[in-house]
């Protein structure tokens, strides 16, 4: 088997594992930490703000260190200091030690975050690569089914005894990771896709690819360069208004339809069925954008998210709404994850690719701090949702007629200048 398969099934592992015990597993503690010491909701949801915040701050720079140092020794390290992190917090007795380790987790966790993971498989492939990418960002839409076994890890052997778990979980699996892991296809003889470098002394990996951009690349862009060109702040912007939404959408979502009526039994279900749902899009939007156009199959998405919003906004109306709205808010979502990777591969190439996603990623994760926020005060000064879900609509929404007028960098030769906006 073509060893970049074994890159992404790296992925997928150590991303389910993060996404089980990092984003949604957290929710998990909440009740068994009251419990024990008598802190408040708000006191331990603080601890959540630091991990989008780590996230985002670290984001940005992680990406300039992988495209120098390799991810190797980051997933290495990363997971090092999450496994520490997590055995020390099980003999935790006080909130500032608890805010301290949590800190430590969330850092290391930069290690195994999505950034690392992106820009290995996008070296890895070209023909195939929106499936590849689907596959390994689907972990963390695989880790929300790991939630129950986490809560009866907790009731059956309580919570002390599961941070041990989880602590000695993430050495394990990131060690492993970091052993088998390469970032790039010529470190095992390779060129992307699979070809051999005593088959052809040229990459071949373009052949039959449906690019992202109007001209075939023949270089890398630089950073510098990158950030110069407007098509990276629309793609940037898109995802970014879509995150922003997904955090405000899963946020509050229980509340929101507790409050319009809706059982909390049937409130939990829709939210679960959010990330889940997601996989499908990951997948399929990332393979329907090997086949055809990444431009088109970003438009659709973008499209798709925003019909999710508006539903969403008239739920009240009818439960037969939350059904298409799971079905196209999820799918729209999980394919933007997706195929913003996978746009800036095409249009950037690989050699710089660590920085410009960690810088994209990055800067949506420190503005997508703001979505649950917005949704909190608007409910708080109105009493209603209904203005924070439009107002997330048209921010997804005035992202769809600027993908199309994107211009891909012109094709060039080493050492010449990109004129930013041309064809």
């Amino acid at each position: 088997m073509f060893y970049g398969w074994w890159v992404v099934t790296l992925a997928f592992i150590a991303t389910a594992f993060g996404g089980a015990t990092i984003w949604y597993g957290f929710t998990a503690f909440f009740d068994p930490l009251v419990a024990e010491f008598g802190w408040s909701y708000t006191a331990i949801s603080l601890a959540a703000s630091f991990r989008s915040m780590e996230v985002g701050l670290l984001g940005i720079f992680i990406g300039f260190i992988v495209d120098r140092f390799g991810s190797r020794r980051i997933i290495f390290v990363g997971s090092v200091l999450t496994g520490i992190g997590y055995i020390l917090l099980s003999r935790v007795n006080s909130l500032a030690a608890f805010y301290a380790l949590f800190l430590l987790i969330f850092i290391g966790s930069t290690g195994i975050s999505s950034i690392i993971f992106f820009q290995a498989v996008t070296r890895w492939f070209r023909k195939r690569l929106g499936l590849a990418l689907g596959i390994a960002s689907a972990g963390y839409g695989a880790g929300g089914f790991a939630v129950p076994g986490i809560v009866y890890l907790i009731d059956l052997l309580e919570f002390r005894t599961v941070f041990i778990i989880i602590g000695i979980g993430a050495i394990v699996i990131g060690g492993l990771t970091s052993f088998f892991i390469r970032d790039r296809p010529e470190d095992k003889g390779l060129l992307p896709d699979g070809v051999t470098s005593t088959e052809t002394g040229q990459d071949t990996g373009n052949s039959g690819l449906k690019p992202f951009t109007i001209a075939e690349q023949t270089r890398s862009y630089s950073f510098r360069e990158a950030i110069s060109d407007p098509a990276f702040w629309i793609l940037t912007y898109v995802s970014t208004m879509s995150t922003l939404s997904v955090m405000m959408v899963t946020t509050h979502v229980m509340p929101y339809l507790e409050h319009i009526g809706y059982a909390r039994y049937t409130a939990s279900m829709v939210a679960m069925m959010i990330p889940v749902t997601s996989i499908v899009g990951r997948l399929s939007l990332g393979w329907l954008s090997d086949i055809t156009s990444r431009k088109v199959t970003f438009l659709l998405a973008a499209i798709g998210q925003t019909i999710g919003i508006l539903l969403f906004l008239y739920a009240n109306v009818s439960f037969a709404l939350i059904i298409p709205f799971v079905v196209f808010y999820s799918i729209s979502y999980g394919g933007i994850i997706v195929l913003r990777p996978v746009a800036l591969r095409d249009i950037y190439g690989s050699a710089h690719i660590g920085s410009i996603l960690g810088f994209s990623l990055g800067l949506s994760s420190l503005i997508s701090l703001g979505g649950p926020l917005l949704g909190g005060w608007v409910f708080d000064a109105t009493g209603s949702y209904d203005i924070a879900w439009l107002i997330s609509s048209i921010l997804v929404f005035v992202g769809i007629p600027l993908l199309p007028l994107m211009k891909s960098p012109p094709v060039m030769g080493k050492g010449v200048s990109p004129r930013i906006g041309g064809q």
